[in-house]
This record gives C-alpha cells, sequence and structure tokens, in this order.
C-alpha cells in the first residue's frame, strides 16, 4: 500500500517520505501539483490508502483535490499540513472530507502522528463504501444501532443525534442517521437538506431491500446518510411500526452505525427502534421535570429488561447555574451519568445555520463532549441473543 505526497516544494517533500511517514507505509508516490496527483491516483488504483497535502500546496488547490478524492476515491484518508490554519479552513476541509488538518508542519512527531491516524482511518474505510454509496455487503458484520431518547421536549435530542451520526463518521465509520420523529422532524432542518425521499417513502415499498433502500437516503457534506421524517404530519400514523423495523434491519446491514433521533414519546415507532437497538442514549437537562421523566424512563426500560449495561445517561446543558449539580441528579436516578455537554452559544448558531457543531467548531468544548459520547459507543460489547430473548417484551400483539 502507498501514501501519496502532493507538495510542490521537493524539500519538504524529501523530508515527508524520508523523516515523518518513514516505516508508516509500504511505499511513497509523490506528486508536485494537483494535476500530478489525479494522475498518481488513476495510475496506482485502489494501491494508494492515503494521501498527505503538504503546506506549499495553496489551500484552494488542496480543498480542490480533497473534493475530487471524496467524489471519486472515498476511501482514500487526506491529512492536510499547513502551516497556519483558521477556523473557517478547518469547517471547509472536513466538509471536503479531509480527516484531519495539522498546522504543526515543522513537528516530526505531530505529523508522524496524524499521518499514522490517517493510514489507520483508510484501512477501515477500505472495502466500507461502494462508490459512496451503500451497498448490500453479505457477511459483513452487522452495523451497531444507538437510539437518542428523553421522554420530555426540548432536550437537545436532535441536535445530539446528528453531530453524534458526524461523530462517528469522522472517526472512519459508514453512519446512517434516522429522523423517527414522524409527525415533526427536524433532522433535515438541522442538516440543511432538501431530500427527494423520507422514511414514509422506503416504508411504503413492498419490495424494500438493501439495496432499493439506499434510493431513500439523502446525504449529507459531512460524509453521513440521512433518512427524513415525512414532509407532511399527516401520513406519520400510517407508517406500519413493522416497516420501521424491517428498515432498521437493512440499514444496520449496510452501514457500521445507525443513528436514531426520535420524538419524546413511548410511541410504536420508537418501541420498533429500542428493539432493534444496541445503545439507548438518554438524554436530559439540568431542570427537575427532565430528571423525573429520565428517572421514569429508566424505571420503564428497567421493566422491559433492557440491559442497563448498554444505556447512557448524557445530560446535556451541564454547566448551567440552575440550583441542580450533577451529584443530585445522580442521587435522584440511582443511576451515574455516563456523559454532559456543556452550553454554549455556538450550539443556536450552528442550529440556526443547519451546519452541526462538528463541522462549525470541531475544536471546541461542546463537540469534545460529544466526541465522548461517540467513544463510549464504539467499545466492544457482547453479542445480540439477549436482545432477541428481549424483543418479545416490546410485543404490542
Amino acid at each position: 500500500m502507498a501514501v501519496l505526497i502532493v507538495e510542490p516544494h521537493d524539500g519538504y517533500a524529501t523530508w515527508l517520505a524520508s523523516n515523518a511517514l518513514a516505516g508508516l507505509t509500504d511505499r511513497v508516490v509523490r506528486a508536485a501539483n494537483t494535476d500530478e496527483a489525479m494522475a498518481a491516483v488513476a495510475a496506482e488504483g485502489r494501491d494508494v490508502l492515503a494521501a498527505v497535502f503538504g503546506p506549499s500546496l495553496s489551500d484552494r488547490d488542496a480543498l480542490a483535490l480533497a473534493g475530487a478524492l471524496q467524489q471519486g476515491t472515498p476511501d482514500v484518508s487526506v491529512l492536510l499540513i499547513r502551516r497556519q490554519e483558521s477556523g473557517e479552513l478547518i469547517r471547509q476541509a472536513l466538509r471536503v472530507g479531509v480527516k484531519d488538518v495539522l498546522s504543526s508542519a515543522s513537528d516530526e512527531t505531530a505529523v508522524r502522528t496524524a499521518a499514522a491516524r490517517a493510514i489507520e482511518i483508510a484501512r477501515t474505510l477500505r472495502g466500507r463504501l461502494g462508490g459512496g454509496a451503500p451497498t448490500d455487503n453479505e457477511g459483513k458484520t452487522p452495523g451497531r444501532v444507538a437510539t437518542v431518547f428523553s421522554s420530555k421536549g426540548g432536550c437537545g435530542k436532535t441536535f445530539l443525534s446528528t453531530n453524534l451520526a458526524v461523530a462517528l463518521s469522522r472517526g472512519g465509520a459508514e453512519v446512517a442517521l434516522v429522523d423517527l420523529d414522524l409527525h415533526f422532524g427536524d433532522v433535515a432542518i438541522m442538516l440543511h437538506l432538501f431530500p427527494s425521499h423520507t422514511i414514509y417513502d422506503a416504508a411504503e415499498n413492498p419490495a424494500l431491500d438493501a439495496l432499493s433502500l439506499k434510493s431513500f437516503l439523502t446525504h449529507h457534506d459531512s460524509g453521513i446518510w440521512t433518512l427524513v421524517a415525512p414532509t407532511e404530519p399527516t401520513v406519520a400514523d400510517s407508517i406500519n411500526p413493522a416497516a420501521i423495523g424491517n428498515i432498521l434491519k437493512l440499514l444496520r446491514t449496510a452501514f457500521d452505525y445507525v443513528v436514531i433521533d426520535t420524538p419524546p414519546a413511548f410511541s410504536e415507532p420508537v418501541l420498533a427502534a429500542f428493539d432493534e437497538s444496541d445503545w439507548l442514549v438518554m438524554l436530559a437537562t439540568l431542570d427537575v421535570p427532565s430528571i423525573k421523566n429520565l428517572r421514569l424512563t429508566l424505571q420503564t426500560m428497567e421493566l422491559l429488561h433492557f440491559p442497563k449495561t448498554r444505556i447512557r445517561v448524557v445530560v446535556n446543558r451541564a454547566d448551567s447555574k440552575v440550583g441542580l449539580r450533577l451529584p443530585d441528579v445522580e442521587k435522584l436516578l440511582s443511576s451515574p451519568v455516563d456523559a454532559t455537554i456543556p452550553s454554549s452559544r455556538s450550539v443556536p448558531l450552528s442550529v440556526n445555520k443547519g451546519s452541526p457543531i462538528m463541522l462549525e467548531e470541531p475544536k471546541g468544548p461542546v463537540a469534545d463532549a460529544i466526541r465522548r459520547v461517540a467513544a463510549q459507543l464504539t467499545v466492544a460489547q457482547p453479542g445480540r441473543t439477549k436482545q432477541k430473548q428481549r424483543r418479545s417484551l416490546f410485543s404490542r400483539s
């Protein structure tokens, strides 16, 4: 396997090849500009595992080349090295598929670490992206399903769901995001999407399979695929919960992770999602009604025999000075809080802009907190034998 270096300055390209990248890959291919880079990718084919763009390559050329690689060879992991970075450059780079932006151009250890990470991401992606779209991968290990839920509105479920999906995707996984708030779903608005199809169209297809399901998904610039809520709330009640369960099973076969956004109610589609879930992310804020509802929800999940080890409790806006502290919450819940997300005025700004905060402010405290939640969903867990046993507990017959 090869790493492509795209760097006009011969001295720096030699330093990258001989020092920073030495031993990380079988061989290095060098290109001085974007035309040479595209020619090298065409000649080398799938032997190119990752691409390192040096600091002498202009921002404009680097972003254009990254976008071209994302379209043609999305499993090539791109590392962008700059002498000086900006928040706007990072946002643009992430949108065109760059996996990391590094400003320490002369720091050999930092470059080597970032390059090793880019190569590892590429190895994870290799073989999982079929032409940039999900495919029916027979024999592929089933993906994991994470449902974000709160029985009280206004806690930030859709914000967390959308950004959690992006966070998992930035780690190199193929991710689908499903909006199960069938009456008033906001995923499309949160991501500034204009979908041609919705989950209603997929549910109405009697011959739906993993291959045909992809035609109902909408791709987002961050790399995730979305199945959005109906545009007409009146059709929501006509969607069969069994169809929801089938859709989630099919998505599991095509993606590494399926993240589900939900309404604040134990509706039939939500119960169908619980049936398929490996993880439940329970969300609350620091107010008494929210904590009370969360406690009742945890008790309900216990009655339904959903394993406690697969529940993650997350408190949003956890630094709010409202008279409740995290120790008080844990005492009221008789359960630990697994993760917290701080308040930030960047959150409503990103929501109003229709761009995930993972892209708008990737190095900020909110993005860091969401990455910690994502990390908790990537740990190994027991098989799904027990889950099959508990499905009958969700039976609505």
